[in-house]
């Protein structure tokens, strides 16, 4: 005789083949209603059953271990190619619902407690007893009650709730302890960030690289809130236009299609912004000199634009980009150009007095307040520096006279040969896309 497990399975087997060729349109709507949530319940319910028979499988005797597999979820991949994380996943949830949280077990068994609830409860209950200290552990009577509480509350709240509900869950069960015990926790979770902590490059080979991180998360807090400083959307329509936020943002439009930018897309705007704004003044010494980014070129490519830079950093770290780019990081201070003669002998590494100074930064802002695009709002504080009258390459000076203020979005249009840039009477500059 079959075990009733197995007997259950088939007799899902046949349900299944049976509701397989029925069409759900001709459904009534009570029927869609009460098929529809017992549905949900019932995969719930499944899952359940599966992560017992996955707790089996991968216990020792079980059939992974007479099969050669390391685990369940090794055993498992082999088999349903969904991949080994879902399967490591679902091992991990069989194994704490089986030895420690019993009562998260029987919720999902009897359909009270669904998946993504039981999921949340879980980690905020491993959370509490995770690699403690001596002395730090929480106590078993604490757990039960925070385990019991969260799943009466899954009566009342969504995944979401939950997991607010269980990162504070001993301030419900256990208020006279609970200050102490975060206390001890929030180092714990500390020291683990900053051993975890990641930065990576991967060049793409199309021009651009992935640039992947683990940061602590006050660190990505205080960075993201750099970044919403250029991505903050205005509170008009001036931005379909192209014009930047006057918190010294991007339009959250494409200019010449009107569709609004994603978010990524605009975040990474406002990095590339971000790193440029650094000041290089700041920057810890290098190689035994200040911290600086250098730019080679011929000067009749960096005249005619029709050339490529090579930009240098760190020493031996070389890119490519092209003259209209160079022009423009030309402008700011801490990019020294070295512009080569005929011979690729260097003529020039950036003079004395090749940037605007603070004091002419100063002086122009009296009279400018704002980017010298037309309509653009964004404070002078906020711009970069660019030469106005002929660009330095054509042998301009630096000059008061010479300065202009753009922002980093109008800073842009001006080297890009596919816009056309007019001074206006009032000394504004109307940018107009080439056709």
């Amino acid at each position: 005789m079959a075990h009733p497990i197995a007997h259950a399975v088939a007799l899902v087997d046949e349900a299944l083949t049976c509701a397989r060729v029925a069409d759900p349109g001709l459904l009534s709507e009570d029927e869609q209603r009460d098929v529809l949530l017992r549905l949900s319940q019932q995969v719930d319910q499944l899952e359940s059953l599966r992560l017992r028979v996955i707790g089996v499988v991968g216990a020792a005797g079980g059939v992974a271990e007479s099969d050669g597999a390391r685990s369940a979820a090794s055993w498992l991949t082999a088999r349903v190619r969904t991949g080994f994380g879902p399967a490591r996943a679902a091992e991990k949830l069989a194994e704490a619902i089986t030895d420690r949280w019993q009562r998260v077990g029987a919720g999902l068994e009897d359909g009270s407690v669904n998946l993504p609830q039981a999921r949340v409860i879980v980690r905020a209950l491993e959370s509490l007893v995770v690699d403690p200290l001596p002395g730090e552990e929480v106590p078993v009577e604490v757990l039960a009650a925070a385990e019991a509480h969260l799943v009466a509350q899954t009566a009342v709240f969504d995944p979401g709730q939950l997991e607010r509900l269980g990162a504070k869950i001993l301030e419900v069960v256990a208020p006279a302890t609970c200050e102490e015990h975060e206390r001890r926790l929030l180092e714990r979770a500390e020291r683990r960030a900053n051993a975890a902590t990641r930065l990576t490059f991967r060049r793409r080979g199309d021009g651009a690289t992935d640039v992947a991180a683990r940061i602590p998360d006050h660190v990505a807090a205080r960075l993201k809130t750099y970044l919403e400083a250029w991505t903050a959307p205005r509170q008009d329509d001036s931005t379909r236009c192209g014009a930047a936020t006057p918190f010294g943002g991007f339009a959250q439009r494409d200019p010449a299609t009107g569709v609004r930018l994603p978010q990524e897309r605009l975040r990474g705007q406002a990095f590339c912004a971000f790193l440029e704004a650094a000041d290089p003044t700041r920057m810890p010494v290098h190689g035994g000199g200040a911290t600086r980014v250098v730019v080679t070129m011929t000067l009749e490519e960096l005249r005619s634009g029709a050339g490529v830079g090579t930009v240098l950093s760190n020493g031996d770290d070389l890119t490519t980009m092209s003259a209209g780019q160079v022009r423009r990081l030309a402008c700011q201070s801490g990019i020294v150009p070295a512009v080569l003669g005929g011979d690729s002998v260097p003529v020039d590494l950036g003079r004395s007095t090749r940037f605007f100074t603070p004091g002419q930064r100063l002086a122009k802002t009296l009279t400018h307040r704002v980017c010298a695009a037309e309509g653009c709002t964004v404070p002078s504080t906020w711009c970069e520096g660019h030469h106005g009258r002929d660009p330095w390459g054509a042998g301009a000076g630096s000059d008061l006279a010479d300065l202009m203020f753009l922002c980093s979005w109008h800073h842009q249009r001006a080297h890009d040969p596919g816009y056309r840039t007019k001074t206006l009477p009032n000394g504004d500059v109307r940018f107009t896309r080439r056709t």
